[in-house]
Parts: C-alpha cells; sequence; structure tokens
C-alpha cells in the first residue's frame, strides 16, 4: 500500500542501521531495542511460532480490519496490543545491533514461509485470521508505524 515501507526493500536494514541505543522516541515508552524486539513478536505470531488470543469482539473484527488494516490510514499512535503486558517488556538480545540481526533473520524466515506455505493463516489479536497479503499489509504499517516512531520514517 502506497505510504508505507515495503518489508521486502532493503531500505528497512539503512533506516534501521541509524538507530543507535540513545536514540529517542517521538511517542512512547520504548527504547530503541526494545522497538525492535517488538518488532519480531508478530513475525512469529504469523509463522505460527505462537498464538494469541483474538481480542477484538467476533463481531467487530471485519470492521475493525477494514477500518485500521485494510485502509490507508496508518496506525495510531500509542496503541497498545492487547496482548503484551502493561510496561516494558524485559530485552531478550544483548545489544541494539544484535537484535535487529534477530529482526532480520525473523523477517527472512517469515518470508520463506510464507513462500512454502502461501494459504496459510494466523490469529492476529486486533484483525483476527489474517492471510499472506494481509500479513504483508500489517508488517508493512507496522514497521513503518515503529520507524515513524523513532524519526527514521
Amino acid at each position: 500500500m502506497e505510504g508505507f515501507l515495503d518489508i521486502q526493500s532493503p531500505q528497512i536494514w539503512d533506516l534501521l542501521n541509524k538507530l543507535n541505543p540513545d536514540t529517542s522516541a517521538l511517542w512512547g515508552t520504548m527504547t530503541a531495542q526494545h522497538m525492535v524486539e517488538h518488532l519480531i513478536i508478530p513475525i512469529k505470531i504469523a509463522r505460527g511460532e505462537f498464538q494469541v488470543s483474538l481480542a477484538t469482539p467476533e463481531e467487530k473484527v471485519e470492521r475493525v480490519k477494514n477500518l485500521m488494516l485494510l485502509s490507508a490510514a496508518p496506525l495510531k499512535k500509542g496503541f497498545a496490543a492487547p496482548f503484551l503486558p502493561e510496561g516494558l517488556m524485559p530485552l531478550k538480545y544483548e545489544d541494539l545491533p544484535t537484535a535487529i540481526k534477530a529482526l532480520q533473520s525473523e523477517l527472512d524466515l517469515f518470508f520463506s514461509f510464507f513462500q512454502d506455505n502461501p494459504s496459510s493463516t494466523a490469529i492476529h489479536p486486533v484483525f483476527g485470521s489474517l492471510g499472506k497479503e494481509e500479513w504483508y499489509l500489517f508488517q508493512s504499517k507496522h514497521f513503518t508505524h515503529h520507524l515513524s516512531q523513532f524519526g527514521l520514517y
């Protein structure tokens, strides 16, 4: 979708590699490393590595999906993922460059997964069951949202 980062573009890595541990967010409480590690979570969900429950009431899923995911609107600033605990999650990786490499590996696995399983679906906690194209769109919007959060896009 126009206006959002292409998750298959090397531009993402050029932008992420501009981050340093002291890069401040324009909004929210995440550090640069928290943001990078946060981007990994829905990639793993899309591949079925772990499942989350649907937080949106079933009767509202299509409306929410159409308004927030399938529209040209960006993701809202300050929107809290309903399946994540409040506050910052503990960091998993030793430093920011290691987290970026982990994100790159996870995104490579994401592309390989959907190349091998093009009809696979997984539950997104807000948008319900998503297939390959919807997961690609979500990742594009999600990466754009968080890279914008850190003034990178």
